[in-house]
Parts: structure tokens; sequence; C-alpha cells
């Protein structure tokens, strides 16, 4: 998702669009889309010029709040936004007031003959005015500097890094996907297949290529429940089928020269917990080259066959 999206995306309520409370779980955020989802699709609002962009957006939605960092980031400028709607609503009721009280005194210092108290009373008035907006201002202010401070946070920090190593340690479960373009369509792109499946469970790894008018893809979800899903429900883009299949591998066993004593392996197992973002990074890598080999070979059987 481009930044610009991204920005859109944080100034609206996506909790009320999908009729749910700020702490909705999983499940009730998954149902709530799927039953948007038929309503608003382009195929059932043939009238509706919008149907497709209101469609793109709500997958928009379910990428948010499925995926944990970018979700708390936002529960967090949005619970900021309201409170910060409150406090400027409660600041202008208290200079509604004041503005009140002051057009009263203004009122009785007309009826004394005094014309310097009635001028001071204006300039008064005038003064808690101009402070009242600075208030409301300020506020405002505050909300779109934390919305500009939690972009640049997720764009930059490494935050996470904990949960990213779990999640890389574990095995993971794939499944292949196939294609076929058309003359009038050159196939699915990366983007487009990690928008499809992103929303079934969180991704370790995918890795595609599209040769000639076949398209293969990859992909290596964190849990079972995930790739099940996946295989199950995803059938694709309107119009562009795509074929789900899961994907099993022998483990490979090491060679007997590279096995080492058991006291070596426990001193020499990793720490996830505090392993650097570098290390972390070369495991995926990795785990990427062990893919691409993996579907290179996939695709090498086919052909010979």
């Amino acid at each position: 998702m481009s930044k610009k999206k991204y920005t859109e995306l944080m100034k609206l309520d996506i909790y009320e669009i999908l009729g749910l409370s700020l702490g909705a779980n999983e499940s009730e955020i998954k149902k709530a889309y799927r039953k948007k989802a038929l309503k608003c699709h382009p195929d059932k609002n043939p009238d509706n010029p919008d149907a497709a962009a209101e469609f793109d957006q709500l997958q928009k939605i379910l990428e948010v709040l499925l995926d944990a960092g970018t979700r708390k980031a936002y529960d967090k400028l949005l619970k900021g936004r309201k409170a910060a709607k409150l406090r400027a609503r409660e600041a202008d009721a208290k200079t509604q007031k004041l503005r009140s009280e002051l057009e009263e005194r203004e009122r009785q210092a007309q009826e004394q003959p005094r014309l310097s108290e009635e001028e001071r009373f204006r300039r008064e008035l005038k003064r808690l005015e101009e402070e009242g907006r600075k208030l409301i201002e300020e506020e405002l202010e505050k909300v779109n500097r934390k919305v500009e401070e939690e972009l640049r946070g997720r764009n930059g920090a490494p935050g996470g890094t904990s949960e990213e190593a779990k999640s890389a340690e574990s095995q993971g479960h794939k499944i292949k996907v196939k294609w076929t373009a058309t003359e009038d369509w050159p196939g699915y792109t990366e983007e487009e297949i990690h928008r499809l499946f992103y929303k079934w469970g969180d991704i370790n790894a995918l890795v595609m290529k599209q040769r000639t008018k076949k398209g293969t893809a990859l992909i290596d979800y964190k849990t079972k429940q995930g790739a099940d899903m996946a295989v199950q429900f995803e059938k694709g883009m309107l119009g562009r089928p795509i074929e789900v299949t899961h994907m099993t591998a022998e483990p490979k066993k090491p060679d007997a020269k590279e096995r080492k004593p058991k006291e070596a392996a426990v001193d020499l197992k990793p720490n996830y917990d505090y392993e650097s973002v570098s290390a972390m990074n070369q495991r995926r890598q990795a785990e990427r080259r062990k893919l691409i080999e993996q579907i290179m070979q996939e695709e090498g059987n086919s052909e010979s066959r």
C-alpha cells in the first residue's frame, strides 16, 4: 500500500465502516469483511460507478486490521483523534460560556455612562475568542503530528523484532498458486498476489514467476489455518481464476559429517528473542532462496511430464 493511500486510510474510522467496535477480534473482523464485501462487490452493484473503489478500500481496511503492528498504530491514532475532538468540543463549550458571560458584562457596562469600561470588556471578549480558536488549532495540530510520527515509525523503525524473529523461527505452511494469462491480461503481479492471500493469514515468504502464459507463485504461511483457508476459499480476482493447492516437502536430513554433538548443538542454538534485525533478515533471505529453488524444481518436473 502506498504512503498516500495509507495516510488517507488513517483519516477514516475503519471500524465504523465495517460496523465493528474498537476491540473486535480477528474472527469478528473477517466475518464483518465478508458480509460487507458481498454487499459492495462490483458484480452486485453494476449501477454504482464507485463500487470498485469501495471494494478496493474494503480490502485495504482488512489489511490494516489483520496486521498486528499496523492495527496497533491505527488504534492509537484513532483514540487520540477522538480524545482531541472531545477536548476541542469542551474547549469550545468553555469559550461559548465565557463569551456569554462577557457579553452580559458588556451589556451591563453599556448601561453605565463610562465608555472606558465598555471598551475594556470588548477587548477582553476579543482576546478570549482568539485564545479559544488557538486552543482548537493546537489540538488538531497535535493529532496531525502524531499521524506523521506514526507514519515515519512504520516506514523506518524496526518495531516488533521479537515477534518477527519468532515468526521466522516457525516452520511455516506452503501452498502453490497457478494461473494462465490471456491476450488482454499479462497475469498477476506480486502485489496483487500478496493482497489476495494476506487476508487469510500472516505470510513468511512469497516468490513468483510468469513464464509466457503460465504463472506460478509459492507462498509460505505462518500458520496451518492460514494455508488451509487460502486453499479452501481463495479463487482469485473476477475473470482471472487461480488454482490453489497445498505443497508439502520432505525435510532435508543433515549429512553425517555435518552432525554435531548434542552439547555443541545446545550451545550454538540462537536466542531469537534477542536476535538482531540483520540476522533475522539473513534467515528470511535464506528461506526465500529455498522457496525459489523449490518452485524451479516444481516447474522442471511439470515440464518433463
